[in-house]
């Protein structure tokens, strides 16, 4: 190798390694404040929908319903990304009573009353976006946690929606705020534009298919490998 190659070679892998440990960094900061977020919340709202940033039960239900109402679950090991108080369980349990799961969520409040309220399923603290999970899942669901307004947004959600399709041997489904429309940000959201979330599912992989029309401000996404 020549003197000004192996130069450019060393230059161009700091760089990288430079990049990777800034966007780590970033990705923690968000966490941190997406975290102070709902702990906020939780401090005001307790055991209530609104500690998750939902205006009621039935906005949380309705996302819920939607996100696993085609999904194959039956004797699958799942994934709650981001699980909350663990509510989606009812959800799943009607369509199916045998499988495996495991909810993760960065508050630690949050588990202990998902532990309480669905005592037998497996939670713990954790991050499902950035950290290492150990393990893949057949089915990874995420719901209502890609919503929100902050730095970066959409290149976030997208690295967040490759991790998660990453640690899916089968199915990734998620739900996310945004319309085919423009719908402009408020303090605490940002709405994506549809199509652009599924143009970017669909160069990870060619089957995906997307729902709406259960809500003017929200859109489910699923994704096969």
């Amino acid at each position: 190798m020549k003197p000004f190659s192996f130069v450019f070679f060393i230059s161009t892998t700091i760089i990288l390694e430079l990049a990777r440990a800034v966007f780590k960094s970033f990705s923690r900061y968000n966490l941190i404040m997406t975290a102070d977020l709902y702990q906020k919340a939780f401090d005001n709202y307790g055991e209530s929908p609104k500690a998750l940033h939902w205006v009621n039960y039935a906005s949380q239900a309705v996302r819920f319903k939607h996100l696993v109402s085609d999904l194959e679950l039956e004797d699958k090991t799942i994934l709650d990304a981001g699980c909350g108080m663990g509510d989606i369980l009812p959800f799943i349990y009607a369509r199916t009573e045998r499988f495996d799961y495991l909810g993760i969520d960065t508050n630690e409040d949050f588990i202990a009353v998902a532990k309480k309220r669905y005592a037998g399923h497996s939670f713990k603290v954790g991050d499902p976006f950035f950290g290492n999970l150990r393990r893949r899942f057949e089915v990874v669901l995420c719901s209502g946690v890609m919503n929100e307004n902050k730095p970066d947004w959409l290149n976030l959600r997208k690295r967040m929606i490759a991790h998660l399709f990453d640690a899916a041997t089968e199915t990734l489904a998620f739900n996310m705020a945004g319309a085919f429309h423009y719908i402009p940000p408020d303090a605490k959201i940002a709405y994506a534009d549809a199509q652009a979330i599924y143009d970017y599912c669909r160069s990870l992989t060619s089957q995906v298919s997307i729902k709406t029309g259960y809500s003017p401000y929200d859109f489910t996404i699923v994704m096969q490998k």
